[in-house]
């Protein structure tokens, strides 16, 4: 068995399954593939009120299968259903106690019903070993300059790395971090393939509740690579107002994304602006 960068996780996969650490996902071909997310600054006595076939479908989901299970003896949930892209099928079991929370997903061709097999079998026979200790940051295969705001790491959700002033600590605060930055790194073969993907990023904003406006975008060099930069106002469903600074930069098949949320006015966007552009790939 081998670990899942990133995670806790141990599987034991076909050969042909090889690690997108950037994505934390096993992949067999762009249609197959497993992912493992510990969902930050939660429980499992919580979360698994979100996985209802209710919850689930109120969201625009199909579910098919939905039922408790028990998992490495801990609780856990089983679910299978259609993807919202045609032909697709998702798989999941969402698992922890009352310190984690943890999902395991599945992603095949709903006619493959080997690989639909496949998958199951491995999510099946994999291992979680809460006692594992690793670096939250073993997964960033870029650089940048965390002097210029003075934020510190607070939390990974996958292979998105989130900073906050006083990190971890405002984990603990009950209140909203009024500013935040968060960094992921995505596979996209294209500068092109990047701007769509920011764009459709963007677009999602008002399933949310934001609504945006003073949009500015433009593309830019970042140490010699294309860069796309886009910069707007947000105010959200509780009214609070947001400057929202997204950096997305490309680098033969890979992107960094950087997204800031200054919610003071603009005390941080030349910093965001500086933060973001210190990235090194």
């Amino acid at each position: 068995m081998k670990r899942i960068k990133g995670t806790k996780l141990f599987v034991s996969a076909p050969a042909i399954y090889q690690p997108i650490e950037s994505m934390v996902r096993l992949q067999k071909d762009d249609n197959t593939y497993l992912t493992a997310i510990e969902i930050p600054n939660s429980n499992f006595k919580e979360y698994k009120s979100q996985l209802t076939r209710e919850a689930i479908e109120s969201k625009g989901a199909k579910i098919d299968i939905d039922k408790p299970v028990k998992y490495n003896g801990y609780d856990a949930i089983y679910f299978l259903g259609p993807s919202k892209k045609a032909g697709e099928t998702k798989i999941g079991l969402a698992f922890g106690d009352e310190t984690f929370a943890m999902v395991i997903g599945g992603v095949c061709q709903t006619a493959d019903k080997a690989a639909i097999n496949e998958l199951n079998e491995i999510i099946r026979t994999s291992y979680y070993d809460k006692s594992v200790e690793f670096n939250p940051l073993e997964l960033i295969n870029f650089t940048f300059d965390e002097s210029i705001t003075g934020f510190k790491y607070a939390t990974t959700m996958g292979n998105v790395f989130f900073y906050t002033p006083n990190g971890k600590a405002d984990l603990d605060k009950s209140n909203d971090v009024p500013s935040t930055f968060q960094l992921f790194t995505i596979e996209l073969p294209s500068f092109s393939n990047a701007k769509e993907f920011l764009d459709y990023t963007i677009s999602r904003y008002s399933n949310q509740g934001i609504q945006v406006s003073n949009v500015k975008k433009q593309d830019i060099i970042i140490d010699g690579n294309n860069a796309y930069e886009v910069i707007m106002d947000a105010t959200d469903a509780s009214d609070k107002k947001n400057i929202l600074y997204h950096l997305m930069i490309h680098k033969g098949t890979k992107a960094v994304l950087f997204t800031g949320a200054d919610g003071e006015q603009g005390k941080w966007l030349d910093k965001f602006k500086a933060t973001a552009q210190s990235i090194k790939m």
